[in-house]
């Protein structure tokens, strides 16, 4: 006799479900909650009352609500999701929102939500072909850095940081909702605002960010929907007039009082830099699936087990985008720009409108004894549209359009699964189109071992690559800078390596890389004397390269020592570049955090303490309103900054899902007898000011 059993996954879902059905229908008690007596009083006897839960109201259901979800990031090239940790940080909460980042990195122009630029090599991203992107990087978000989530139970997430008071503070709100209809669909939205009034004359910035995004996950078809559109809108105030406002206030005010920072005179007045952006990404997966059979036999009876093996995936991903800059003044002073090109405002602007297609096919990590990494291929075809003004022979201005196509071919191998070895490589180059011949070739590893209990890590990595200069690094036509370059590809050969061991609280980085054909922005302007007769740079930006070899290299140690509740966390970097007048960088920067850290009533949990943030002297880039970007400083008028301590108190706190914290930001403002506190030539840090931040999740 010949019997066939077939074990399927349909059956197994079955079965988990008779399991829930058997594990309801038994008696079931809620999660044990806090008693209190009528006096309000946690784990306490108070008049009488006895510390005892009152008996339950039989009318009343009790329910425990699962808090369980998982996000994930789309990969554009593979089409495969990319799984991600949720967003729960407790330490360091406090500078989650700050424009300096996490760790006091990044050079910015005081306010938050300024354009910013990292003091870190290695932090820098490469350019995308829309340049104006980059200085605000911290906020905005491309399809493929979006957030999926797939969660248990709905619950809507507020984020709200305040700082300073209503007239010159800043504020900062975020909020998302996400559910489920089901175990395939979700949906969700993030809402984004944040509003930097500036303690300073004209700095004000405003960011608005929209976000929409659906899913279906079936069984062999997935699809993946997220658009957004976001606005921001920066005002450029030039500098301050006179850096003696910042370094030497008494003088200033001819020793009567000092000036309220709000009423220090700055270099520009009704300017503004607005960036739009909407964007939409579509993915598409079809699993592929394979069936697998085995035969036992018990006695005269044999069995037959079957199984569905996900083999591989198909995938198709279409990404669209329009982006846009303009430039808009009102107010610009005699000798600030050199030249004039344009005769009004209401042309000065960049657009660059996008469509990308790729296919990609993948072979899953394990699917078969012989897929030990998962591979994938992938093939992409992207149309750029460019707009930006420029002239006729009779004077006469328009808006001049460029198109150009691209197709790339590549490859990733790549080994996620494991507790000891991961790793990928990855591989692309453009076979037709404009950027024919750019190509990107880079790989990484990880090693895991246990020391003293706790695991290390050691990994290494190394990256090479050919690419043509973003297209706005090319050309640019705008009212004040004017260019159109033919470049050589840039050529990048980088590695790096490093150890992490947790049992001692120790992180060694080392990188190097070597840049050949480096692009990039200098003003080649003069001197001009402004109205109080200071002398200040003027301004005429330009795109240059450095036909020669430079060499960058990069020393990092992470070092954090405890002794009970105490804790002292250090980031240190030391950093050489092979030619400082064209790549500029700090010699040290350094961020220590020294703090306590304990739970009190074994619920509150907080952090108190104190951060301070130094980098030394150096020729740090300069900031040009009309393109928005930063740039070598002027040869006729170099301005240092750095060797300024900025320091900042805080009490960071997290009460069950609940995160906030109370901070002063440059506390030491004022107090040293050194005040020269500019990050960027022009552009001193804010000044002392009290700052707040929340975090809630409410779950249904």
């Amino acid at each position: 006799m010949f019997n066939r059993v077939h074990f399927n996954k349909k059956a197994g879902v079955t079965t988990v479900l008779l399991t829930a059905m058997l594990a309801v229908a038994e008696p079931a008690y809620a999660q044990s909650t806090l008693s209190q007596n009528q006096d309000g009083f946690f784990g306490e006897t108070m008049d009488g009352f006895m510390n005892t839960d009152p008996d339950k109201d039989s009318t009343v259901v009790e329910r425990t609500v699962s808090k369980d979800y998982v996000q994930w990031t789309m990969n554009t090239k593979t089409g495969l999701p990319d799984i991600l940790q949720p967003d729960t940080l407790h330490h360091s909460f406090q500078n989650v929102h700050l424009t300096e980042g996490m760790f006091g990195s990044y050079s910015h122009l005081g306010n938050m939500g300024s354009p910013r630029l990292s003091r870190l090599w290695f932090e820098r991203e490469e350019p995308e072909d829309f340049i104006f992107d980059a200085p605000y990087d911290f906020w905005i978000k491309n399809p493929d850095q979006f957030r999926f989530t797939d969660t248990k139970s709905p619950h809507v997430s507020i984020d709200y940081y305040k700082g300073g008071n209503r007239r010159t503070g800043e504020e900062h709100i975020k909020g998302n909702f996400v559910a489920n209809f089901n175990k395939r669909v979700g949906l969700g939205f993030d809402l984004d605002y944040q509003l930097g009034r500036g303690r300073y004359n004209s700095q004000s910035t405003s960011m608005f960010d929209a976000r929409l995004y659906t899913y279906y996950r079936g069984d062999l078809y997935h699809i993946y929907v997220t658009v957004n559109k976001d606005e921001i809108k920066v005002t450029e105030n030039g500098g301050v007039q006179d850096k003696r406002y910042i370094t030497n206030p008494e003088a200033m005010a001819e020793g009567r009082k000092q000036y309220a920072p709000e009423d220090i005179p700055f270099r520009l007045y009704y300017n503004w830099n607005n960036l739009k952006r909407a964007q939409a990404l579509v993915n598409q997966e079809l699993t592929i699936k394979t069936t697998t059979y085995r035969t036992d036999s018990i006695g005269d009876t044999t069995y037959t087990f079957s199984r569905d093996i996900e083999f591989g995936k198909a995938a198709h991903t279409l990404e669209i985008g329009q982006l846009q800059r303009r430039y808009i003044y009102h107010q610009i002073p005699d000798g600030f720009y050199t030249h004039t090109f344009l005769k009004n405002d209401s042309i000065d602007q960049m657009k660059n409108f996008y469509v990308t297609n790729t296919l990609s096919l993948s072979l899953l990590e394990g699917s078969t004894k012989w897929a030990f990494a998962g591979l994938s291929a992938f093939a992409r075809y992207e149309y750029k549209n460019y707009s930006m003004p420029d002239t006729l022979g009779n004077g006469s201005e328009y808006m001049r359009r460029y198109s150009e196509g691209n197709f790339i071919v590549g490859a990733q191998l790549e080994k996620v699964q494991g507790d000891n070895l991961t790793f990928s490589a990855n591989a692309e180059s453009a076979l037709l189109g404009a950027n024919l011949g750019d190509f990107t070739l880079s790989g990484q590893m990880e090693l895991k071992y246990p020391v003293l209990g706790k695991d290390a890590k050691i990994g290494a990595y190394g990256r090479m690559s050919a690419k043509e200069a973003p297209f706005f690094y090319a050309n640019q036509h705008s009212t004040f800078a004017w260019w159109d370059e033919d470049f050589k590809k840039q050529f990048r050969t980088g590695f790096g390596g490093y150890i992490d061991i947790e049992s001692s609280g120790t992180t060694f980085r080392l990188d190097v890389e070597n840049v050949a054909n480096y692009i990039y922005l200098k003003n080649d302007a003069g001197v001009y004397t402004n109205a109080d007769g200071v002398s200040q740079p003027s301004y005429s930006i330009t795109a240059a390269q450095h036909e020669n070899s430079i060499q960058i290299l990069s020393a990092t140690l992470i070092q954090n020592f405890k002794l009970g509740p105490l804790h002292w966390d250090n980031h240190v970097t030391y950093q050489l570049s092979g030619n400082k007048e064209i790549i500029p960088l700090p010699d040290l920067n350094i961020f220590s955090d020294l703090y306590f850290k304990f739970v009190y009533y074994k619920r509150l949990h907080m952090e108190i303490g104190a951060n301070a943030l130094f980098f030394t002297r150096y020729n740090a880039p300069g900031y040009c309103p009309a393109v928005g970007m930063y740039h070598l400083q002027n040869d006729a008028f170099i301005q240092e900054v750095g060797g300024y301590p900025l320091l900042t108190g805080y009490v960071n706190c997290q009460l069950r899902g609940v995160r906030f914290y109370i901070m002063y930001y440059h506390a030491n403002d004022g107090l040293l007898s050194n005040r020269d506190s500019f990050i960027v030539p022009g552009y001193p840090a804010n000044p002392g000011m009290v700052k707040f931040g929340l975090s809630w999740t409410f779950y249904d």
